[in-house]
């Protein structure tokens, strides 16, 4: 996730705990926890709040899975928030009323979660036609809206995640592995389509119509998340399943490494 608040940090949430990329070039981990990170959102208008779901480390005495915890200090310390020992969320976002967050369970009740980001309060949606979820986000400026990359395409729910429907025709049937509104643009969110004609995508009128940018990552990985920049509307980070990171500056036509199987490039 980029720092909504400080243009110079990214954010990496790891099998080993969180770290965040400074300039480009410092790694830094961030706090003492080293829990299993599977699924991380960072809040887009509270400073230094962020949340995180996945399993602890070995000399925690946290349950297994954490549920949904909450830093209120840029990740150097966490508390519980919900579901503790209940949810393995592997993907989350923030609604755009900034109090709600949205998750994708794959432990016991595997499933779509709605959490009270203020007191924790959950309940599980019905999400009629949604399954088999990589990727979630929030529309930034309609409370009700998420877009999901699915197994079988890009879908949209226009009532907080209680009934789905296909997004673009174009998708339908691809898998599409990663999924990200622009922060300040949501008329140009971004995909990966595991397709080599299309590979990353975006597009220029909210989700409908997409055009391939040319950047494919192969028949063996994909584009697993999206990091866009609110400070500096051409620059976003992708990381991809086997552990690559990347940035773009052009609003990804070119890109740079930054990690190349968990290990970081030299500059």
């Amino acid at each position: 996730a980029a720092d909504p608040n400080d243009p110079t940090i990214v954010y990496i949430a790891t099998h080993g705990g969180l770290v965040r990329l400074v300039d480009g070039k410092r790694w830094e981990y961030v706090g003492e926890g080293r829990s299993d990170l599977m699924g991380f959102t960072v809040h887009p208008s509270e400073r230094g709040v962020m949340y995180v779901s996945g399993h602890p480390d070995h000399s925690s005495h946290l349950p297994n899975p954490i549920g949904v915890m909450v830093s209120r200090d840029g990740g150097q310390s966490w508390q519980p928030l919900a579901l503790a020992g209940k949810v393995d969320l592997h993907a989350m976002t923030i609604g755009a009323d900034g109090k709600t967050l949205y998750g994708w369970n794959v432990s016991d009740a595997p499933g779509l979660y709605r959490i009270s980001v203020r007191d924790g309060t959950w309940a599980r949606a019905d999400a009629t036609g949604l399954q088999d979820v990589f990727g979630l986000t929030a529309h930034p400026e309609q409370s009700d809206t998420l877009l999901a990359g699915t197994r079988a395409g890009l879908v949209v729910s226009r009532d907080g995640g209680r009934t789905w429907s296909s997004r673009s025709k174009t998708l339908s049937g691809i898998p599409v592995t990663a999924v990200a509104y622009h922060p300040k643009n949501p008329r140009t969110p971004y995909a990966y389509a595991a397709r080599p004609d299309l590979g990353l995508i975006r597009s220029e009128d909210g989700g409908e119509q997409w055009k391939s940018l040319g950047f494919f990552l192969g028949e063996k990985d994909a584009v697993n998340i999206f990091a866009i920049s609110p400070h500096q509307s051409e620059t976003l980070y992708i990381s991809t399943f086997g552990s690559d990171l990347y940035l773009s500056r052009d609003g990804g036509k070119k890109w740079e490494p930054l990690s190349n199987d968990g290990r970081p490039v030299r500059q």
